[in-house]
């Protein structure tokens, strides 16, 4: 299993929320990211890194 930490940014709140997520592979915690992203009007983006790298981005649009 692998480790990645979602940095979610939310149009209320001017630090992002930090989630982590366990899953066995990097298409398992992109789908994760996406669906998390959808789950709040309020939210704007959203951040995945593993092991402190960035991996992936999408904003709302």
């Amino acid at each position: 299993m692998r480790t990645f930490s979602y940095f979610i940014q939310d149009d209320r709140y001017s630090v992002p929320t930090l989630q982590f997520a366990i899953v066995p592979s990097e298409e398992r915690a992109l789908e994760l990211a996406r669906r998390q992203l959808r789950s709040s009007r309020h939210y704007v983006s959203i951040e995945v890194h593993e092991n402190g790298r960035p991996v992936f981005r999408e904003d709302r649009g």
